[in-house]
């Protein structure tokens, strides 16, 4: 599926919650006026009058307003509650659900298989590295969560580590990461809003008949009517959440099925899903999550996470059996009748170094501009393979530092210094801003470093992120404006430099909450044409520092390929740290269409001559990181 389409199917999915949403208060609203304003008429119908007549007096036009105002205030007023309560992305659904976080430094050999995994789909995808949660249940189960690819978790059940082989596992997580891809994340948010405030209304009418002390005695008791009121509250709000939980289960269960398809075309592997679906069918817990918060997210789970009176009718995820069926034709019927795994030589020598191999592994050559385009936001089994083969020839020191919240703040120092035109005084600048045992590690691992190849640099800042979501705030905010006061010190643009700190900070500014997630409103190019102008001469001059005269025509070039004929190159002398970063942050608004415009210019302009650098293609893979746009290794 192409990224592009499915974030922007995924944002009209949104729109039509919205209008669903407005519909049923719109239904709740009526259904409450009858309901309140036909009990009371009803209590107050005398034998020689006749209902009808009562209700229309009743049936007032202030009555309508008020009832009307109430209910629709209450119903937004749930859902806005239950939404900025999830605001914090991911750790807030892992937390609800009583997941703990699987720290970088863990020693559990069934941990550091989990860790691997999520890290090796990460970098082959391009994308952040999300944050890891470990559920206490013994059932096989697993979900992805979060706002934006920067803030997502995945949270993975006791059993499915224990009971699930790498290949498998790597098949369940392989399809939890189709759901980050394909932009079904925060449409799942969206979902147990809306439910939660509609969910409200039933909670009360629940609440006002448990805790009335008194009950009616006649047709004009007070009390009997409030009974009715509550009663009938209990009715419509469940009513409501049937009918809203029905819409969840018909969107749910076809989204598992792309995710099912993705994760087998990922692994290359149908039997690594298939193999954990059949496990799933023969495991006496199956899918199925103890903890009472589970029913809240159930339309996000691998498997079905919650079990249904109505379980044809509800079930958020399709059968089984049918599943497997889609994936594996020839399968007979016949569930696998899970064992705890051991470590065996099979999955050990998966996560040992391979001389041999090293990075032998390589990314498709790309050698067109759909072709670079057309790798934004996939994963590949190839790109998987790289990823691991990186991963594990990783110099074990560079490895063990980018793990540990302490030490990843020394890696990113370390590849920050290493490419200072004036070392001294960014040494001095460390020592002066930085934790105090800070300039001794990171002397240690600049030397370490000083050899390392350049395309290994991103997938160690992608690590060392992800440790130092593990900072506290105060260290963080000593982090932050270390790199910034070393960056900012000569007033100069470095790229180097600049890559450093938009792809490190601006992930942690948004795990930190110092960052807002970017809301997509622009639709059309010339709600931002001075921010385009920006990046694209930025990445004109980087593919042609020597040679301004090319640097314009591989400018044109790219936004001829999109149809931007008003723009126009910007000067060199132009371009600054804060222009830059301003211009992105612009672009970040942007909604999905428009976004694959601007990074088909970029791509454009980097082939313009075919000859690409490679600091051309990490400034492009930065950018698209940016605008949450994940892109591959790619070797141009």
């Amino acid at each position: 599926m192409n990224f592009f389409k499915a974030q922007d199917q995924a944002r009209k999915n949104t729109t039509r919650l919205i209008i669903l949403f407005v519909l049923a208060i719109v239904s709740l609203v009526f259904l409450t006026n009858v309901l309140i304003i036909g009990t009371f008429a009803f209590m107050d119908t005398g034998e020689t009058d006749s209902f009808f007549n009562v209700f229309n007096i009743y049936f007032t036009q202030n009555a309508v307003l008020v009832i009307s105002i109430g209910v629709s205030l209450l119903i937004i007023i749930g859902s806005t509650y239950k939404v900025i309560s999830l605001s914090k992305g991911g750790p807030a659904i892992a937390e609800l659900l009583g997941g703990q976080i699987v720290p970088q430094s863990t020693n559990s050999l069934e941990e550091r298989k989990l860790l691997n995994i999520v890290e090796e789909m990460s970098i082959a995808a391009g994308m952040p590295i999300p944050k890891v949660y470990l559920l206490n249940e013994s059932s096989i189960n697993a979900f992805a969560a979060g706002q934006s690819h920067s803030n997502a978790v995945i949270g993975v059940t006791q059993g499915a580590i224990t009971q699930l082989t790498r290949a498998e596992l790597q098949g369940v997580i392989a399809h939890e990461f189709s759901h980050i891809l394909n932009g079904d994340m925060r449409l799942n948010l969206r979902l147990m809003g809306i439910l939660h405030g509609i969910l409200l209304i039933g909670i009360i009418g629940q609440h006002i008949v448990s805790s009335l002390r008194y009950r009616s005695s006649g047709k004009k008791d007070g009390g009997g009517a409030i009974i009715v009121i509550g009663l009938g509250l209990m009715v419509i709000g469940y009513a409501g959440t049937f009918f809203g939980k029905w819409i969840k289960a018909s969107v749910s269960r076809q989204r598992e099925f792309l995710a099912d398809a993705s994760a087998v075309q990922f692994t290359r592997d149908k039997n690594t899903i298939a193999g954990a679906l059949k496990k799933i069918g023969g495991l006496a817990e199956g899918s199925i999550l103890e903890t009472p918060a589970a029913t809240e997210y159930s339309h996000a789970y691998f498997a079905n996470g919650v079990s249904s009176f109505f379980e044809s009718i509800l079930a958020t995820h399709p059968p089984l059996g049918e599943r497997i069926k889609q994936i594996d034709p020839g399968w007979n019927g016949r569930y696998t009748k899970p064992k705890p795994v051991t470590e065996d030589k099979a999955d050990t020598e998966k996560d040992k170094k391979s001389p041999i191999a090293g990075v032998a592994v390589t990314t498709a050559i790309l050698t067109g501009i759909d072709q670079v385009f057309n790798q934004i936001g996939t994963l590949s089994a190839t790109n998987i393979e790289y990823a691991r083969q990186l991963l594990i020839n990783l110099p074990d020191s560079i490895r063990t530092s980018s793990q540990s919240a302490y030490s990843a703040r020394a890696m990113v120092y370390a590849l920050l210094i290493r490419e200072q035109k004036d070392q001294d005084s960014a040494w001095k600048l460390l020592q002066e801003h930085a934790a105090d045992t800070m300039p001794a590690l990171t002397k240690e691992l600049v030397n370490i470093s000083s050899d390392l190849d350049e395309k290994l640099i991103l997938p160690i800042l992608e690590l060392c992120i992800n440790a130092l979501r593990e900072l506290s705030q105060k260290q963080y905010e000593q982090f932050k404006h270390t790199i910034d006061t070393i960056i900012t010190a000569d007033k100069t643009v470095d790229l180097n430099e600049w890559v450093i700190q938009r792809l490190v900070l601006q992930q942690l500014d948004e795990h930190f909450a110092i960052r807002k997630p970017a809301k997509q409103k622009h639709a059309y190019l010339g709600a931002i044409k001075n921010e385009a102008e920006t990046l694209l001469s930025l990445i004109a001059y980087t593919e042609h520092k020597d040679d301004e005269t090319q640097a314009e025509q591989a400018f044109n070039f790219g936004v001829k390929e999109i149809g931007a004929h008003a723009f126009k190159i910007i000067p060199k002398s132009e371009l600054t740290l804060n222009s830059i970063n301003a211009s992105l942050d612009q672009l970040m608004q942007l909604k999905p269409l428009l976004k694959s415009r601007i990074l088909k210019a970029c791509a454009a302009i980097i082939m313009t001559d075919g000859k690409t650098t490679r600091k051309g293609i990490e400034l492009f893979r930065t950018i698209s990181s940016s605008l949450d746009c994940p892109v591959p290794p790619l070797n141009i």
